[in-house]
């Protein structure tokens, strides 16, 4: 749950890595009281990152820091400043609904190749869903694998609730090439999320022997260059021009 007092955030999206999210941005449901709830349906560890809170789905607006959860903590209230930036998020427990609940993950994207989606229905008995119109029980957990563009529309009593649309898109290979910084020869990888990649993780680069690195992606990703394959231990490469360190960066560019 995200608690819209103090942010009066028009829309607010649930932007995910992990508790069952592949890097998607989902849009909460309003729930009264200021209060926007969305489904994590996989459960995480008291300590996790794997999440935040956004206004919009570009980057170009307000956001939270990244969330670590608490145990028996489920809702997040920000704490903003005078020019209504989030300096903090407050952690609570509020009693979650016994309404039915409904989700699809990843949500709905392009994808290259092949995708798998899970369902998930809690709290009822009574969820279908369709692929392009053939109906089928959405009973537990359900895994689709796609392979061509496809509308997936579930319902609760006969009611829709929900609607997904995956466009199949093949696309070409995208070569991604990278100069190190000056004096390094050691290794470099690419850290690849989000576009038409499902999940997200580190990839070695191979090395050209000229301070360059070249990798392949099929299809389309944000990508991240690192020293190692652990956030713990990578060293950031910090992106700078004539005036200086560019702004807005993340952490390891």
């Amino acid at each position: 749950m995200f608690d819209n007092t103090n942010t009066d955030w028009t829309d607010v999206y649930l932007y995910s890595w992990g508790m069952g999210y592949f890097g998607d941005f989902v849009k909460m449901d309003a729930a009264g009281n200021d209060l926007y709830t969305a489904v994590a349906p996989v459960d995480v560890e008291a300590g996790t990152e794997c999440f935040l809170f956004t206004n919009t789905t570009d980057w170009s607006g307000k956001q939270t820091p990244n969330i670590v959860t608490e145990a028996d903590k489920n809702t997040y209230k920000p704490i903003v400043n005078a020019a209504g930036n989030v300096t903090s998020v407050e952690q609570s427990l509020t009693a979650s609904s016994t309404a039915p609940k409904v989700v699809a993950t990843p949500n709905s994207k392009s994808f290259s190749g092949s995708l798998d989606v899970n369902l998930y229905a809690f709290n009822t008995n009574d969820a279908t869903y369709t692929v392009n119109g053939e109906e089928d029980f959405l009973s537990g957990d359900v895994t689709l694998n796609l392979t061509e563009t496809t509308t997936i529309e579930i319902f609760v009593n006969d009611v829709k609730v929900k609607t997904y649309v995956y466009t199949r898109t093949d696309v070409a290979d995208a070569v991604v090439n990278v100069t190190a910084p000056e004096g390094y020869t050691g290794d470099i990888y690419v850290y690849t999320f989000g576009g038409d990649r499902v999940g997200a993780g580190f990839n070695l680069m191979t090395a050209n022997g000229d301070g360059t690195y070249t990798y392949i992606i099929n299809g389309s990703a944000h990508v991240i260059f690192t020293t190692t394959n652990d956030w713990a231990t990578a060293v950031k490469f910090i992106i700078s021009d004539a005036s200086g360190v560019l702004p807005n960066q993340e952490p390891l560019v």
